[in-house]
């Protein structure tokens, strides 16, 4: 599971004036002709899709009484596609899923990997995108290939922290955070850095674009460059109903190309869109 770190939270409900069936966010309404993809639908709050999220960006960004960020643009989305009013409650990382596991909203948001543990206690709405790896280098390094040899931080808590601890051996350097990896990498302590391919163009984006960032070529030796984790929203167990609604409605979103655009916008690659059916994280 991608061990994720909060950059700042409240415990504050922020309501998003997001109209169901319209992205004007002055209104704090669904119209009264909207038309919902799924009628019938049961949430928390009458008329509302209650969403508990931490600030992670580019996924998930809570600004004052906005959800923005990939993710938060993605449920905006959902939401006008089932006459919903958006509201977010942000809150610290920790809280986050337990807030929809224990049924106080409706769904969860901050690049949560479908894993079959979190399958266990919740339903999964998705899988929404792909989460990629990221290389941050000075050369442009494209392949796992061009990283031997080198000084390679990674991030405590990845999946691939193994693999590649097999690959590059003493010349693997795993870090806490990315904080911690990105001022190594900048200070030349390190060669190359390795994160979630969207906090990875985040990072760089803060330090002026001072290196390239790119997704891998797939490489068998590891698996996630084959076969990225899937993200989900995770649902209320007791809601089925809204995470099939949500699944369905990310498959529109997926077909029409509005998925793709979504995560371009925001600091993913638009490929990360292309996922096939779930596969649960073991």
């Amino acid at each position: 599971m991608r061990k994720i770190t909060a950059i700042a939270g409240a415990t504050l409900l922020a309501a998003t004036a997001l109209a169901g069936c319209s992205l004007d966010s002055s209104n704090s309404s669904a119209k009264a002709d909207c038309t919902p993809a799924h009628p019938d639908l049961s949430t928390v709050t009458k008329g509302v899709l209650s969403v508990s999220a931490a600030t992670l960006p580019p996924f998930t960004q809570v600004d004052g009484t906005k959800l923005a960020g990939a993710e938060g643009k993605i449920l905006e989305k959902i939401a006008a596609m089932e006459c919903l009013t958006l509201a977010a409650q942000p809150l610290d990382t920790a809280s986050v899923i337990s807030a929809a596991q224990n049924g106080r909203v409706d769904v969860a948001a901050g690049n949560w990997y479908c894993t079959a543990e979190r399958a266990n206690a919740m339903s999964l709405a998705g899988p929404a995108y792909g989460d990629q790896i990221g290389i941050l280098s000075s050369t442009g390094a494209k392949t796992f290939s061009e990283l031997e040899g080198k000084t390679v931080g990674t991030v405590d808590g990845y999946h691939w922290n193994a693999e590649f601890k097999a690959i590059y051996g003493a010349g693997l350097k795993i870090y806490p955070n990315a904080t911690a990896m990105i001022s190594d990498l900048k200070a030349a302590r390190i060669d190359v850095a390795v994160d979630s391919y969207g906090s990875a163009k985040y990072s760089n984006a803060q330090h002026g674009d001072k290196w390239t960032v790119e997704v891998p070529e797939p490489d068998d030796r590891v698996a996630s460059s084959v076969n990225p984790a899937q993200v989900c929203f995770p649902v209320p167990k007791g809601n089925a109903a809204l995470a099939k609604a949500i699944k369905e409605d990310l498959e529109t979103l997926r077909s029409d190309g509005s998925l793709a655009n979504i995560l371009g916008e925001n600091g993913l690659d638009r490929s990360a869109a292309d996922v096939q059916e779930l596969k649960l994280i073991s």
